[in-house]
């Protein structure tokens, strides 16, 4: 029995390259919607947002599927567009032999994927390991950019699954995330164990520091921005108490009436030098100098005396 597409007087089509019909035995079906509504727009452009509400998932999730065409050359973007103007070649580049073979810059194919699996049974192992961390099969656009991680851009394969168990942790399962961390990580020369769990141990204090501090300066339903962080970031490594930023927190609102990240900096600095680390001793240091400022003597007693004696006179 044999199908055939009905055409109907006055209805509506799409074409559909033949690029794309290649790559439909490795697609999901998330990614194949994805393409055949986009197709279905024409010439209309079709953005994450755009996907993520006619299918009901995230703007992430949306630009993973609508990158998985552009890197197969069904789509393009602005970004892809302006990435492939090709610059003018340096001396550098001129002396480079013609046939050296360069690495992928982002995603593999599917069958580069399996030729790097064939070649180092290890992957497999990892791709097991990596979707029970984040509770999910992968796709076929996930598995490459597992794989693209090891084995091009150098993440090591311990390190990669360190950055997936954390970022799980904290509720990032999006593989785009992973992959922005394991990269920064990267560059920041972290390619032990060692060093990730280093680099976990300090995220989590300071993620635990900031806490501390929003409750002391009563900050709630909100993150902290860079400058606030930088502020709090300093404090910690002075070791001031939160009990002592609250206290500052307290005299910045009886000055100024609202809150002031400089304002407390400036209390806390001050009262840091002079060695002052809790609220009763930074109470305490003003009192001497109001008392050296009061008189001697009784005023009221004075001016009694004074009088006792005009009338004497």
């Amino acid at each position: 029995m044999a199908y055939r597409v009905v055409v109907k007087c006055g209805g509506s089509a799409f074409f559909v390259p033949t690029e794309a019909a290649e790559n439909l035995k490795l697609c999901t079906a998330a990614q194949l919607r994805t393409l055949l509504f986009t197709l279905s727009r024409g010439f209309s452009e079709t953005t994450p947002e755009i996907i993520a509400k006619e299918f009901g998932i995230s703007a992430e999730d949306s630009k993973d599927l609508l990158d998985y065409w552009c890197a197969r050359g069904i789509l393009e973007s602005d970004e892809s567009v302006a990435s492939s103007v090709v610059p003018e070649p340096s001396a550098k580049i001129q002396r480079e032999k013609p046939d050296t073979p360069k690495p992928p810059e982002t995603k593999l194919t599917m069958k580069e994927v399996q030729r790097l699996k064939e070649e180092d049974p290890g992957i497999s192992h990892i791709l097991s390991e990596a979707e029970r961390i984040l509770g999910k099969t992968f796709t076929s656009s996930d598995t490459e950019t597992i794989v693209w991680l090891i084995s091009y851009a150098g993440v090591p394969a311990e390190v990669l699954i360190t950055v997936m168990a954390y970022c799980s942790n904290i509720g990032k399962n999006n593989l785009r995330y992973i992959q922005k961390v394991a990269l920064e990580w990267l560059d920041s020369g972290i390619d032990t164990i060692e060093a990730a769990d280093e680099r976990i141990r300090a995220l989590n204090e300071a993620k635990s520091w900031e806490g501390e501090v929003k409750r002391a300066l009563e900050i709630y339903g909100r993150s902290l921005v860079t400058k606030e962080k930088e502020f709090c970031e300093s404090w910690r490594l002075y070791h001031i108490s939160p009990e002592l930023i609250h206290f500052a927190y307290e005299k910045c609102i009886e000055k100024t009436a609202k809150l002031s990240f400089p304002y407390i900096n400036k209390l806390l600095l001050s009262w840091h030098q002079k060695g002052l680390k809790t609220p009763a001793e930074a109470v305490a240091e003003n009192k001497p100098k109001a008392e050296a400022e009061k008189p001697s003597f009784d005023l009221d007693e004075l001016e009694r005396r004074m009088m006792l004696e005009d009338s004497v006179i």
